[in-house]
């Protein structure tokens, strides 16, 4: 397989090689440790002449592929300010300014601010001891999902509803402390945001403030 020029052996999937490269290819709905769940399309390249998620494409079989085609790449930005659209102009309150790994795909593809109009989410859940949820910058991913029922097998996690009501919830309306969650931090560690992040030591949230000052 050629892939950006240079030839290599196909191992898994197409994300798999791509990464094993070194090439930095976006993939904020693919945790490390979890199978692919395909739900952003931040992963596209272009392989054979047809655009494919990486995640989703085995490798074997594939002649060329082309991670920073014109054509691709400007795929690619329109998705993620689709996304920069869901998760809103705020900075990574976590542990600095724009420090979780979608501020990374932003800014290795050229966007800063969103361009479409942004949704307010004002869900915060502060009712773990561990961490906190902030559903602003939650971009439905699904990884905490995943790393809660495929990882753990506790299922305290899901996503509820459908379309611009879709959310991500710890059960029928109640709060994590109140739910199936044991706070093993596995959705914590899977989140590409920082809409899962851990309390300080103070048990206060990590990070300044609410996009409207709260």
């Amino acid at each position: 397989m050629i892939i950006d020029g240079r030839e290599v052996d196909a191992r898994g999937t197409l994300l798999e090689t791509v990464l094993a490269l070194g090439i930095d290819l976006p993939h904020l709905c693919k945790d490390d440790n979890l199978p692919p769940i395909g739900a952003c399309r931040t992963c596209l390249v272009e392989a054979d002449g047809r655009i494919v998620a990486a995640c989703h494409t085995p490798a074997d079989g594939i002649q060329e592929v082309r991670t920073t085609s014109e054509r691709v790449l400007e795929i690619r930005r329109a998705i993620l300010r689709l996304t920069a659209g869901m998760h809103g102009p705020v900075q990574d309150r976590a542990g600095g300014p724009r420090s979780s790994e979608i501020w990374a795909a932003y800014e290795s593809h050229g966007i800063d601010w969103p361009s479409h109009p942004w949704r307010v989410r004002t869900g915060l859940d502060t009712s773990s001891p561990f961490f906190v949820f902030d559903e602003q910058p939650c971009i439905l991913c699904g990884r905490c999902v995943a790393a809660c029922q495929q990882l753990q097998h506790i299922g305290a996690i899901g996503i509820a509803w459908t379309a611009t009501a879709a959310q991500v919830t710890a059960g029928t309306g109640v709060p994590f402390a109140a739910s199936a969650c044991t706070a093993c931090g596995s959705c914590v560690a899977a989140c590409p945001t920082y809409a899962l992040r851990p309390k300080l030591s103070t048990g206060t949230p990590a990070g300044g403030r609410r996009p409207d000052g709260t």
